[in-house]
């Protein structure tokens, strides 16, 4: 077809007033961005994170008061365990024993959104997320934890080259590179800093399932732990016992050293006792609550909660719950967020029947965690909190087993798979 210059004016001029329409649209669009969910009668509770703890309160709140419309926010379509993932890394378990999808916590009736929040405004009890604006009357934060990279002198850039694997989905990228090192063997350098962290005994537990791995399928190299700590900072007899027994040629475990810097392209970890080379490295950094709560203005590092309760220093209509708070002594643990959700959802449920806040009495989490040191011998540590009204204070009792076993093991796996059962199975 013949086209003259005519047609070519004509067609220029559609297409610019067409660019000039769309961009219109764009920045009206970004400006003023459309309502996710328009609002109805019925009171409306938003969950901001689909782990452990978000996930808990939500399903839970929906089942104890079905006529509330709760709506779980999560940019991700599907939820991967970290408690239990050194199990994938070590090849005792696939990535599938980890994974689960939403369809079940949908079919209760929580309205799901896949969405990446982007700021919280509490003064409008308004979220805006990557697809619009979605309005709330009580608000349960979960969103995770962030990396401090820019504590480690080197690491930012280094940062994409060096998965860290204690953020769903991270564990992936770390595994493949697991499975390349094993091709060739040499130091497997691991870093582990000073609490608080998501997962206190996680870092030990990984660095005994990879010696485990390494021994054996006889790869040429060993674990290196260089640990902030005079010694591991959970079970440490259990863990320093399995290091010593099973694995005096695959793991060497440094206490009392500190990392200084980070030399990615000389394969050079460096410490106040010098460096130390490696063929591959898993360098836990210092951590932070999600930058999510540094926006809602909650808290820096971390946010307080209005202890006994979970509520936010800050607003009375948020609840904190999962490794986000900063100013109570539970640990960041899988655990502790799933029971921390589940209280919440019935001291939520509670308020949406009406029940004044000052009536609603405190209820306090449990926790329980179990660390593998091979692929069927488990130790654990688990603590009971209550709250002492006359000192004004948590107070905890602990009991640990650090002696190795299988019937550990298989305990571990019932925890999981029972706690998994309740969150993502059937109603």
């Amino acid at each position: 077809m013949k086209v003259n210059r005519r047609q070519v004016l004509k067609t220029g001029a559609a297409l610019a007033a067409a660019g000039a329409i769309g961009q219109g649209f764009a920045q009206e669009f970004y400006a003023r961005p459309p309502t996710l969910l328009p609002r109805t009668r019925a009171p409306r509770v938003v969950v901001v994170g689909g782990g452990w703890g978000g996930t808990t309160a939500a399903r839970k709140l929906k089942q104890a008061v079905p006529e509330a419309e709760v709506v779980l926010v999560e940019q991700r379509g599907y939820f991967m365990s970290c408690p239990m993932s050194n199990l994938f890394l070590a090849g005792v378990q696939p990535l599938e024993f980890l994974v689960f999808d939403y369809s079940n916590v949908i079919r209760d009736g929580v309205v799901f959104v896949q969405e990446r929040v982007l700021e919280i405004n509490r003064d409008r009890r308004l979220i805006r997320t990557t697809g619009g604006y979605l309005s709330y009357d009580l608000l349960v934060l979960s969103p995770g934890i962030a990396y401090m990279y820019e504590a480690i002198p080197g690491y930012p850039e280094a940062k994409d080259f060096l998965p860290v694997g204690f953020r769903p989905f991270e564990h992936i990228a770390l595994r493949r590179q697991i499975d390349q090192f094993e091709e060739r063997g040499g130091e497997f350098v691991m870093y582990i800093p000073n609490p608080p962290y998501r997962c206190p005994p996680g870092p030990y537990e990984r660095a005994a399932m990879l010696a485990w791995r390494f021994k054996t399928k006889g790869v040429k190299g060993k674990v290196i732990v260089l640990d902030a700590n005079p010694q591991p900072v959970s079970k440490a007899p259990g863990f320093l016992a399995a290091y010593n027994d099973l694995y005096k040629d695959y793991l060497e475990y440094v206490p009392n050293t500190r990392i200084t810097g980070l030399d990615y392209e000389k394969k050079l970890v460096e410490t106040e006792l010098g460096d130390v080379p490696f063929a591959l490295a898993n360098i836990i950094p210092p951590m932070k609550a999600a930058d999510l709560v540094r926006q809602a203005g909650l808290g820096e590092r971390w946010a307080n909660v209005r202890i006994p309760y979970f509520l936010s220093e800050k607003d009375d209509r948020v609840y904190l719950v999962g490794d986000i708070t900063g100013n109570t002594p539970y640990p960041k643990s899988g655990m502790v967020a799933y029971v921390s959700g589940t209280i919440v959802a019935r001291q939520i449920a509670e308020r949406l029947k009406g029940k004044p806040l000052a009536e609603i009495p405190p209820e306090l989490p449990s926790n329980i965690c179990y660390s593998f040191v091979n692929s069927e011998e488990a130790i654990w540590v688990a603590a009971n909190y209550s709250w002492d009204e006359a000192a004004k204070q948590i107070k905890a009792q602990s009991s640990v087993d650090n002696q190795r076993s299988a019937a550990n093991g298989q305990a571990a796996y019932g925890w999981a798979l029972g706690i998994w059962n309740d969150m993502f199975g059937p109603a």
